[in-house]
């Protein structure tokens, strides 16, 4: 891509600031809309004019200008805006009706702030703790499930209210998981399922190991709330039937430590992502907790290498975060689609489909919407 233009704006003084990069040239026209003041300037490369771009780019997104387009190609930003707070490993956000809950980490307090999809502030709610490791949309409670810490919260959207869902001390271990018609959660080791009218269909203390300094651990559950997926142990993952609190699977592979699964919606594979060993993506047959190798589905790099993946609604799209860049998969027919450079990372990122787009949000302080 030789030639970009993004108009950035400043809703508050209503300032413009219109960046157009073609070949090895940068130009700059900023200002009210009737007295633009233009530069212009030119370098060795295009890769350095690119780099000047965007340090251009960011330097406004953080003074309070947001790129917004209808016209975003496929791989384009349709939106950038600084969130700020970024903090490695809690960089959650999560669309509902009313908006996208972003979090924001400050000396302060924690806050979430919820933006309307052009970027535009809409409310910021102090949060009951501090470190948002991740957020989940539950639609028929009308909900928010947060995990503040390994403190898990409930956060009502109708009456702006937070509720402890049962967390009593500081734990190491914790998730959250959503599916239609419950919530799991895990904290003080145990791990509980329960009803949209709160009542506990499941529960079940667990124990972990710490390997190296670090601890297995990480679960979900799926769609439909019949499994939990539960990672406790180097190389095995237990499946377990939600109604009868038996373990209907056990899977053993050689992987270290999961850091990130998903069921598919038929419940026919368990898809997981290794965290240390290989950091690439793993897929198990639930019928038979057999391996299955999709060559088709790895990064077209010389490492395969995953950082996170997430899937569209319908799980007709897979997307892996490998560094600054994301790569896009038809699942269905098991085959590499394209890829396109994630801005304004640092090193990581948080990922999750937002309707038909990949919203991103970076350990720069950035939140995005790119076109798939």
């Amino acid at each position: 891509m030789n030639s970009i233009s993004h108009q950035l704006h400043q809703k508050e003084s209503g300032k413009l600031l219109i960046l157009t990069l073609t070949k090895t040239s940068l130009v700059s026209q900023s200002g009210k809309r009737e007295k633009l003041r233009t530069t212009q300037k030119d370098f060795d490369s295009h890769e350095d004019a690119l780099k000047a771009f965007t340090k251009k780019e960011w330097k406004a997104l953080k003074k309070g200008f947001k790129y917004t387009t209808q016209e975003a190609e496929i791989g384009e930003p349709s939106l950038h805006r600084y969130i700020g707070g970024g903090y490695t490993g809690a960089l959650s956000f999560e669309a509902t009706p009313k908006g996208i809950y972003t979090y924001k980490n400050d000396d302060e307090k924690d806050v979430l702030i919820l933006i309307d999809p052009l970027g535009d502030t809409l409310e910021e709610i102090a949060l009951p703790k501090q470190l948002a490791w991740s957020i989940a949309y539950s639609p028929k409670r009308n909900a928010l499930i947060l995990d503040l810490d390994h403190f898990i919260y409930a956060y009502d959207i109708k009456n702006n209210t937070f509720r402890n869902l049962g967390s009593k001390k500081n734990s190491f271990t914790s998730f959250i998981a959503v599916a239609i018609n419950s919530i799991a959660f895990a904290t003080d080791d145990n791990i509980s399922i329960q009803n949209n009218q709160d009542k506990l269909s499941y529960s079940q203390n667990y124990d972990t190991e710490v390997i190296n300094g670090n601890i297995p651990f990480c679960g979900t559950l799926s769609k439909d709330g019949k499994l939990l997926a539960l990672h406790t142990k180097v190389g095995e993952i237990q499946i377990i039937a939600v109604n009868s609190g038996l373990t209907v699977h056990t899977i053993k592979a050689d992987f270290e430590m999961i850091d990130q699964m998903e069921f598919s919606k038929d419940n026919i594979l368990l898809i997981a992502q290794e965290h240390y060993g290989t950091w690439g993506m793993r897929y198990f047959d639930l019928s038979n907790t057999k391996e299955l190798k999709f060559p088709a589905l790895e990064i077209p790099e010389y490492t395969k290498e995953v950082r996170n993946f997430c899937f569209s609604q319908d799980q007709s799209k897979l997307v892996l975060v490998q560094r600054t860049s994301a790569y896009v998969f038809d699942f269905k027919a098991k085959k590499f689609i394209h890829s396109f450079p994630l801005a304004h990372v640092v090193k990581s990122c948080e990922i999750k489909f937002i309707e038909d787009k990949l919203g991103v949000r970076t350990d720069y302080g950035c939140f995005s919407l790119y076109k798939v």
